[in-house]
């Protein structure tokens, strides 16, 4: 990641902007059941293993180009997304395909109450991190 962040710098005009946004693993997702009221939290959902690890490359990627004064950062913070789902069995077939899920929810609501709502919408909720950073001048 690093080699990209170069050539990025180097395409990117000086004081342009790069915009580093992705999920935030150290924050756990929601599994939520969505109701007339809103949106109701009925279990977490971890990040996968191999994606933590390619998270913290990331984030020393981001830290390296910031020490090497190629960019600095003018921004950063977290805002939440969610993933709509048409019922339960939808959400859980996207937790199987997903990669950077672990493939289960670890639910908070029980078994009953699930099997109740099953056919209900279902909505994935989990932050984003984004950071907005300048092409710092004087650097090739």
């Amino acid at each position: 990641m690093v080699d990209a962040l170069h050539e990025i710098h180097r395409v990117l005009a000086p004081g342009g902007l790069l915009v580093d946004a992705r999920p935030d693993s150290r924050v756990l997702g929601h599994a939520e059941h969505v109701t007339a009221g809103g949106h109701r939290s009925v279990g977490t959902i971890r990040t996968a293993r191999a994606e933590l690890g390619n998270d913290r490359a990331s984030d020393r990627a981001i830290t390296r180009v910031k020490r090497e004064r190629l960019f600095r950062s003018r921004r950063k913070g977290r805002f939440w997304h969610r993933v709509p789902f048409d019922g339960l069995a939808a959400l859980q077939e996207y937790l199987r395909e997903h990669l950077r899920f672990e493939h289960r929810v670890r639910w908070t609501a029980g078994t009953a109450t699930r099997r109740r709502f099953k056919d209900d919408r279902f909505t994935i909720r989990r932050a984003v991190r984004y950071e907005l950073l300048e092409r710092v001048s004087g650097q090739t």
